[in-house]
C-alpha cells in the first residue's frame, strides 16, 4: 500500500481509539472567540517589544535545553496566584506545562490509567473524557442540574457509590459558567475514599467564588 493511501484506520491503533475523531475547538473568524478563551484585544506595543527583547535574549541559549522545571515561570505564577487568591503559594505548589490540557494528561497518567476511573459532571469541559480515554482511564459521569449547575447531592452520591480514583469539578463550568462554592467542594472531598480531586479553574478569573487553592492546607 502506498504511503499516500494509508489512513489512520490502517495503522495499529489501540482498539479503544479506533473510530474516534481528533478534538479541536473551531477557529472562527469573529471578533470575540470565547470557545478558545482568546483575548479580543491585541497586545500593546510595549508588550510586543518586551517579548521580542526576551526572545532575542533567549535565542543566545538555543543550543541548550531550557530549565526543565520552569522555576522562574512557576515563581512568577506563584506570585500572581498569591495576589489573586490571597492564599500564599510557593514554587512547590505550582507546575508548568504546554497548556492546561498537558497538565490534565500528566495528572491522569499519574493518578488514572488502566484499571482506574475518573468521574465528571456533564455537560462540562469536553477534554476531560477525551484525555481520560487517551490515558486508558475509565470515564464515568453524572449529570448536572437542569440549569447546568453542580447538583452537590448528586455529585456526593456519585462519588460515594462509584469510588472514582479521579474526580473532575470545573469551576466556573465550561460551557455554562457556574462556579462551585468551597463548601460544596469540601463535601465532595469528604465523600472521596482516596484518589484526587481536580478542580479545573481555567476560567477562574471570571469567578466570584474563592479559588479552590484555599482548601490546600485543609486537605
Amino acid at each position: 500500500m502506498s504511503a499516500d493511501k494509508v489512513t489512520l484506520a490502517d495503522l495499529p491503533l489501540r482498539d479503544n481509539l479506533r473510530g474516534k475523531s481528533p478534538y479541536g475547538a473551531p477557529q472562527l473568524q469573529v471578533p470575540v472567540r470565547l470557545n478558545t478563551n482568546e483575548n479580543p484585544h491585541p497586545p500593546s506595543k510595549a508588550l510586543v517589544d518586551d517579548v521580542a527583547a526576551s526572545v532575542r535574549e533567549a535565542a543566545a541559549e538555543l543550543h541548550r535545553y531550557p530549565d526543565r522545571d520552569a522555576v522562574a515561570l512557576r515563581t512568577d505564577l506563584a506570585a500572581y496566584l498569591t495576589a489573586a487568591t490571597g492564599v500564599r503559594l510557593g514554587v512547590e505548589n505550582l507546575w508548568a506545562a504546554n497548556g492546561s490540557n498537558e497538565i490534565l494528561q500528566q495528572l491522569l497518567q499519574a493518578f488514572g490509567g488502566p484499571g482506574r476511573t475518573a468521574i465528571g459532571f456533564v455537560p462540562s469541559y469536553s477534554m476531560h473524557p477525551i484525555i481520560s480515554d487517551g490515558t486508558q482511564t475509565e470515564w464515568l459521569q453524572a449529570s448536572r442540574a437542569e440549569d447546568f449547575g453542580l447538583d452537590i447531592d448528586v455529585a456526593v452520591s456519585a462519588v460515594t457509590e462509584r469510588k472514582p480514583d479521579v474526580v473532575f469539578v470545573t469551576s466556573p463550568n465550561n460551557p455554562s459558567g457556574q462556579s462551585v462554592p468551597l463548601d460544596d467542594l469540601r463535601r465532595v472531598l469528604d465523600a472521596m475514599q482516596g484518589g484526587i480531586l481536580i478542580v479545573d479553574e481555567a476560567y477562574g478569573e471570571f469567578s466570584s467564588q474563592p479559588s479552590a487553592v484555599a482548601l490546600l492546607d485543609d486537605y
